[in-house]
C-alpha cells in the first residue's frame, strides 16, 4: 500500500472542522513521566481547545503546564477520480494541535467556552448557571502549533501475477 499525505495550510478551512467535528482524542501528561489519552468533546476558540473534565482521579494526575496533544480524525469519501484510477484503501483529513495543557481561571472566559459547548452540543443557548453545573471544569491547550493533513492510502497493483 502506498500513502500520500498532504499538510492542508487552509487556516479558515481547518478552523471550519475544529468548529464542527463533535470530538477528538487528548494526550496529556501525567505524574511518573506518563501519558493519558482519552476521547472527549471540545470547543475550538481563540485557537485553542477547550475541554471539560469531571474525573477527579484524573485531574489529580495530570501534569499541568506539560506538553499536551489534541488530535481529530475524520474519514473522508474518496474523490471518483481516485476510486476509478487507483482504488483507494482509505482517505482521512486529521488535525493535531500542540502546546501546554492549563486550567481556565477566568469567569468570563469560562462562562464564554460553556455557552460555546452548549450551542455546540444542543443548539441551545445557556438559560442558567445550573444546566452547566454538570460540565465539570474548565481545561484548555495553549497551542503552540496547528498541523492538518490529507491522507489517501492507496492499493498498489502488482505488474506480476501469482500462479
Amino acid at each position: 500500500m502506498e500513502k500520500k499525505t498532504k499538510v492542508i495550510r487552509d487556516l479558515s478551512l481547518v478552523e471550519n472542522e475544529l468548529s464542527s467535528i463533535q470530538s477528538g482524542v487528548l494526550a496529556v501528561a501525567i505524574q511518573k513521566d506518563t501519558l493519558t489519552q482519552f476521547a472527549t468533546n471540545f470547543v475550538y476558540q481563540n485557537k485553542n481547545i477547550f475541554v471539560f473534565i469531571t474525573n477527579d482521579e484524573l485531574l489529580r494526575t495530570i501534569k499541568f503546564n506539560s506538553p499536551a496533544k489534541f488530535t481529530i480524525l475524520k474519514e473522508k469519501n474518496t474523490l471518483k477520480e481516485l476510486r476509478d484510477e487507483q482504488d483507494p484503501y482509505y482517505r482521512l483529513f486529521y488535525i493535531v494541535v500542540t502546546g501546554l495543557f492549563r486550567e481556565v481561571e477566568e469567569k468570563k472566559i469560562i462562562n464564554d467556552i460553556k455557552q460555546s459547548y452548549i450551542e455546540k452540543y444542543s443548539g441551545k443557548l445557556l438559560i442558567n448557571g445550573k444546566a452547566t453545573a454538570s460540565l465539570g471544569k474548565l481545561y484548555f491547550i495553549d497551542s503552540e502549533e496547528l498541523l492538518a493533513f490529507d491522507e489517501i492510502g492507496l492499493k498498489i497493483l502488482s505488474q506480476f501475477k501469482v500462479s
